[in-house]
């Protein structure tokens, strides 16, 4: 309970409840100001009127019949909160509903509030009036006003409203933060500990989903995504590390086997030579490797699309072609190559394109047999467009096809053939970096490398 009140999440809610408790108490100030100085404004105006019309019709008559007038207005107008008084020239009570006079300088046209004790020796609050004096002929004086009790009552109990409403926002603000700290609290609590599950080594622990769809479980997809790579970029590594070192072990140990028996003994100029062209063989296959691999982390950082322009996969595919042809050739194999459909345009870097359409084009050769035809296509269909090449070797088995990507990885496993087994790595990210796909499907026979990407 402590933690939960000393977290940031309940002070901001508190906060919160504090901004709508005085914006609340502003606006109910204002409406309470607004409307009574309208119903003031109100009856002021209906006094005046009706000021102006007792003087109208009392104005020229003699002190009985304006007593008598001042009699029948109040007595037509029953039960309502006006207010009259007619005094003499010598301020002397003549007629009306007020038995002391006021003790107050009424000035005719003057409206003035003030309180009134109609009795003698009482001790109560007396009346709360608003009046407006009038001068007839002769001197005499007409009070007219209106009892501001059943307004003050309503301030009384609007007041007591605005209270109770204030305390309630005010207890009930304090309980939605509470409320709401909590369950914050409680979904981060959550995170928190898969955290340090984490963080103590089980990298299998995945965030909490709820499955609302609300923010945090949108916090935690992400997260557990981001866990996803970084498990899957150090199992790339454990495996990277593990090959790179079995790759080159076998060179390096053939390198020190060469130079220990040409340090036995001495040997005819023909044979040292041969000996450095095979280490310098080695050394080259060993740089290849490590060039492949910096050409992939280079990709990856994305570090070529400001190289990007407008590539036209036909004309792609016929210069790849056309550049690999003796190569085919040479292996005793077959190349054809075709392009298919309109807007054959997209985004991208020439060089890497026809680098991963060379890596396929070799692979292929390499598992190929002799006399056997490989194919490189190029098409659009629905606003994408496909670069494919299909050869006629063993192909990949669908179980091993996912893991024919990661670095290292080769079919054959005893590495009789020459190769990184970088190729489809490289054009994996190749494709990727171009905001396509790569996608590998048996041909039946042989294998099909399919680069999907979006016009």
């Amino acid at each position: 309970m402590t933690h939960l009140l000393r977290s940031r999440i309940f002070r901001y809610g508190v906060a919160y409840a504090g901004l709508f408790f005085i914006s609340t108490l502003l606006v109910l100030s204002l409406l309470y100001f607004f409307a009574f100085k309208i119903s003031a404004g109100k009856v002021e105006d209906r006094l005046e009127q009706e000021a102006a019309w007792l003087q109208e019709i009392m104005s020229g008559c003699t002190e009985m019949e304006d007593i008598q007038r001042l009699n029948y207005h109040i007595a037509d107008h029953p039960g309502n909160q006006g207010i009259y008084l007619l005094l003499n020239s010598e301020k002397k009570r003549l007629a009306g509903n007020l038995d002391l006079i006021p003790e107050v300088d009424l000035k005719p046209g003057q409206c003035l509030t003030f309180w009134h004790q109609d009795q003698p020796n009482d001790t109560g609050a007396g009346l709360h009036i608003l009046a407006t004096g009038v001068l007839l002929d002769n001197g005499r004086h007409l009070l007219v006003g209106h009892n501001y009790q059943a307004i003050d009552q309503i301030k009384k109990e609007l007041r007591g409203a605005a209270i109770w409403a204030l305390a309630i926002s005010g207890v009930m603000g304090v309980l939605v933060a509470f409320f709401l700290a909590r369950r914050l609290a409680w979904r981060l609590e959550k995170i928190n500990r898969t955290s340090r599950e984490i963080l103590e080594g089980n990298l299998e622990t995945r965030m909490p989903n709820t499955g609302s769809g609300d923010e945090f479980d949108h916090l935690s997809t992400n997260l557990n995504r981001m866990l996803d790579r970084i498990f899957y970029l150090m199992e790339s590594v454990r495996g990277v590390t593990d090959n790179i070192a079995h790759d080159l072990r076998n060179p390096l140990s053939r390198m020190r086997n060469r130079m220990d028996v040409a340090l036995l003994s001495d040997r005819p100029c023909e044979e040292y030579k041969d000996i450095l062209v095979e280490t310098v063989e080695d050394t080259d296959r060993m740089l290849a490797t490590f060039n492949s691999l910096l050409t992939i982390a280079r990709l990856e950082s994305g570090a070529e699309r400001d190289d990007f322009e407008t590539v036209d996969l036909e004309k792609l595919v016929s210069n790849t072609a056309e550049f690999y042809l003796p190569v085919v050739e040479e292996n005793g194999q077959k190349l054809s190559w075709s392009a298919h459909g309109n807007d054959m345009q997209i985004r991208g870097n020439v060089g890497l394109l026809t680098q991963a359409l060379v890596n396929l084009l070799d692979n292929a050769v390499k598992y190929s047999p002799e006399g056997s035809t490989i194919e490189l296509l190029a098409k659009s269909e629905n606003n994408l467009l496909f670069l494919e090449v299909v050869d006629n070797g063993p192909g990949i088995p669908a179980h091993f096809r996912e893991k024919a990507m990661h670095r290292f990885t080769r079919l054959d496993e005893s590495r009789s053939k020459q190769g990184q087994g970088l190729g489809l790595s490289l054009v994996q990210v190749v494709t990727q970096m171009h905001g396509g796909e790569i996608h590998l499907a048996d041909a039946k026979p042989g294998l099909r490398v399919v680069l999907q990407f979006h016009i």
